[in-house]
């Protein structure tokens, strides 16, 4: 494995091409590629985030954290299509398939406010419930940018190049990884990383963690428990014709 002194390299740069975000991802084990959703589909997602996180608030049913600064949202399958149409975002797929093999598993899905005075994360690996060592991700995530993420209102910290380490990297290498809302962030999950603290005056920073696992990995959520009957006849609805699709392509 290589020695953390000699690998620091830099945050890759934001890009809108695929096979470059594939590339960064394997080099890095970071990418952002930006323009990945439209500004009506970031504004759909925002708008029911928002909406569920305070519906949560009132049923007093919410997950409220960092001294009352950022709430978590859970159980996205059952908030909404919108939720289900990003868990199989074609461009989500092919970047979760280039470093975690075909057949992937949406492990957990949920949705992530920072507010002003939110404090930064504990930095941490997503995999790190495996023993090492870690020849390869086990699992990655897919953080989708529902607001513009800068350094001022805690963009996500990465340690570019540290899925190469065997453990965590020299101090002052994380870098945030910033990005126009409807980017997607991807991390290999052998990368060590973590919010950043908001430090702004009154903006809140919403995204969508999409946390994807090889096949043979134990998912996070158990979804058949979880998901209301009406979403899990959604799914089986969206299999059937994504089958159905591939299919034809493989025929024609």
């Amino acid at each position: 494995m290589t020695d953390a002194a000699d690998l620091i390299p830099a945050l890759p740069d934001i890009t809108d091409d695929l096979g470059t975000a594939i590339e960064h991802v394997r080099a890095y084990g970071c990418a952002r590629l930006a323009g990945a959703l439209s500004e009506e589909e970031v504004g759909e997602l925002r708008e029911t985030i928002h909406a569920e996180a305070a519906k949560d608030l009132a049923d007093d049913n919410d997950h409220i954290y960092s001294d009352g600064s950022n709430q978590r949202v859970w159980a996205l399958f059952n908030r909404g299509e919108s939720f289900l149409k990003l868990a199989e975002h074609p461009t989500a797929l092919a970047l979760m398939e280039s470093c975690l093999g075909p057949d992937v598993r949406m492990s957990n899905l949920s949705a992530n406010i920072t507010g002003p005075g939110g404090g930064a994360m504990t930095p941490h690996w997503d995999q790190d419930w495996a023993a090492r060592p870690w020849p390869q991700a086990l699992a990655a995530h897919v953080i989708w940018m529902v607001d513009e993420f800068t350094e001022e209102n805690g963009a996500t910290l990465v340690a570019p190049g540290s899925h190469l380490l065997d453990g965590p990297p020299p101090e002052g290498s994380m870098v945030p990884a910033t990005g126009p809302a409807g980017t997607a962030l991807v991390i290999d999950g052998r990368i060590w990383h973590g919010t950043g603290a908001n430090r702004s005056a009154g903006s809140q920073r919403t995204g969508v963690l999409a946390y994807y696992c090889r096949p043979y990995i134990r998912q996070q959520e158990n979804f058949q428990l979880s998901m209301a009957p009406r979403c899990a006849i959604r799914c089986r609805r969206s299999a059937a014709t994504s089958t159905a699709s591939a299919s034809t392509s493989t025929s024609t």
